[in-house]
C-alpha cells in the first residue's frame, strides 16, 4: 500500500503484508486488509491517492498474477445557505457547514470565499 500523488508519482509502500493459503480446486479465498487513517494519513496529502497493489503466485507452476487499485479519497463537502435574500449593493449572510470527517481535530484551516463582486476576497480562520 503506497500513496499516489496527484501527478501520478507514487511514494515508497508505508504497508506490505504477505499471505499464504492453499485453495481448494474451484474454490475461491478472501483476504481482508483494514487500513485506519492513522496509519495511511501521514502518507498523503492534498488530492492523494492510495494504490493498492497485489501481486500472486502458484507455487506448483510459478505462475504470477497481479492487480493494481488506486482508491481516490474524498474530501468532504461544504453546504452553504443563504440566510437572507440577497439584493445587489446589500451584504447578504451566508452560513457555510463544514463537518470534519477525521478521528483528530483539524488546526489552521482558513475559510476564502470568491463571487461577483467580491473584489479581495480575505481568508477567515476556522
Amino acid at each position: 500500500l503506497s500513496a499516489v500523488h496527484y501527478t501520478g508519482v507514487a511514494t515508497a509502500p508505508f504497508r506490505q503484508e504477505q499471505h499464504r493459503r492453499a485453495v481448494p480446486p474451484g474454490q475461491e479465498e478472501t483476504v481482508t486488509m483494514t487500513v485506519a487513517y492513522a496509519e495511511y494519513g501521514p502518507h498523503i496529502g492534498d488530492q492523494d491517492a492510495l494504490k493498492l497493489t497485489v501481486a500472486g503466485a502458484v507455487e506448483e507452476t510459478g505462475q504470477v498474477v497481479a492487480k493494481e487499485l488506486r482508491v481516490r479519497l474524498h474530501t468532504p463537502e461544504l453546504t452553504l445557505t443563504l440566510l437572507a435574500p440577497a439584493v445587489v449593493g446589500e451584504e447578504t449572510p451566508v452560513q457555510v457547514l463544514f463537518q470534519n470527517p477525521l478521528p483528530q481535530p483539524l488546526r489552521g484551516a482558513t475559510l476564502r470565499m470568491e463571487g461577483a463582486g467580491i473584489s479581495c476576497p480575505k481568508p477567515l480562520p476556522i
